[in-house]
Formats: structure tokens, C-alpha cells, sequence
């Protein structure tokens, strides 16, 4: 499958009441990505057996490998200070909450669009370098975040497999081209 189409919008408001985000900007080229949710379960035990289990949704750990992160991109993931052409980080920079949005192809060439609703970039950002030897080498950047359920409503990822589409479906054919200029919401009945 491929991975592409890397988007992130700037979350302006996530309460119980209200999520509101930015308009969507483009990141860095994507390379690799990795989204895993995580869920913890909970046995209870009766007369020897168990009686129940009780699942929690934990998070969503992502890692994207992009080819390189520009200083504009350092600041809206980051909240760095980018000014004059300067990049200026400080230890108290806290990185704000995103959605962040991409595309995968499937074995069938059609594409599976996501977005995870709301988390942060708060574990960090790897540049790798290399000296200049005989053989050349690429150099990319890893984004590590941690993603997590909107208060309003406890959902935290929406997505559109085109492949398994079918004729009544038009609110998610519509939503797949408009699918990186907003993020995506399921239509209300």
C-alpha cells in the first residue's frame, strides 16, 4: 500500500460543547507512516469464570517518516517561535493539538482517506545526518505523536474506503474530493 497526501489542521477548539479546527496545510512529502490503537482490557471474574470484559480505547500512537520538515511546519506541529527567518525553540514550547489527515492506496489502486480528529506531536521529531560519503544517502525526519478522543463526542478517527463504496453512498463520494480541505465530519441524518 502507499502513503501519501500527508495533511495537518491546527485543532482551535476541543471542549464538551465545541471542536473547531484551522483549514488543512500540506506537510512534508510523505515516506512511511504507522497508526496503532491501543485498547486495554479489564476481566471480571465470577463463580471461577469470567463474566465480562471490559475494553478502553487508550489512544493512537502514530510515527510518520516524511522527507523533511520545513521551519513553518516545525511551528505549527511544535509551537515553535518561527520569525524573520529564524527557528527558535524553547524548552517551555508546547506542541498545540492537530488532526491530521492522509490517504493509503490499496492492492485494488483505489484509497483508503483518514483523519485522526485530535492529538499532539508531543513525543518529538528525529532529523537524521550523515557525512557526505562515496555512496549517497537519504536523509528523512520521523514524527512521533500521541492522538486521542475529541471531548464532544469521543471520536477520534473518521475514514472513507472508495473501494467498498457503493451507488447510495454519495455524502462519502463527495467527501473524498473535498477530503483535504476540511476535516471530515459524518453527516448528521
Amino acid at each position: 500500500m502507499s502513503f501519501k497526501d500527508l495533511y495537518v489542521a491546527r485543532v482551535t477548539a476541543n471542549t464538551d460543547a465545541l471542536y473547531e479546527t484551522g483549514t488543512p496545510v500540506k506537510l512534508a512529502r510523505a515516506i512511511k507512516g504507522k497508526v496503532s490503537d491501543k485498547f486495554s482490557t479489564e476481566k471480571i471474574y465470577s463463580d471461577d469464570t469470567v463474566e465480562d470484559a471490559i475494553t478502553k480505547y487508550e489512544g493512537t500512537e502514530v510515527e510518520f517518516e516524511v522527507n523533511s520538515l520545513a521551519p513553518q511546519d516545525k511551528q505549527l506541529l511544535f509551537n515553535h517561535l518561527y520569525e524573520k527567518g529564524f527557528l527558535v525553540k524553547n524548552k517551555d514550547d508546547k506542541a498545540p493539538e492537530v488532526a491530521v489527515g492522509y490517504r493509503a492506496k490499496k492492492l485494488n489502486g483505489k484509497y483508503e482517506f483518514t483523519w485522526l480528529y485530535v492529538g499532539r506531536f508531543g513525543q518529538g521529531f528525529d532529523d537524521n545526518y550523515e557525512t557526505e560519503a562515496d555512496k549517497a544517502t537519504t536523509q528523512t525526519a520521523t514524527l512521533k505523536g500521541d492522538f486521542y478522543e475529541r471531548a464532544i463526542d469521543g471520536n477520534y478517527h473518521i475514514s472513507v474506503d472508495e473501494s467498498n463504496l457503493i451507488e447510495e453512498y454519495t455524502e462519502a463520494k463527495e467527501a473524498i474530493a473535498q477530503w483535504f480541505s476540511a476535516v471530515q465530519e459524518k453527516p448528521t441524518a
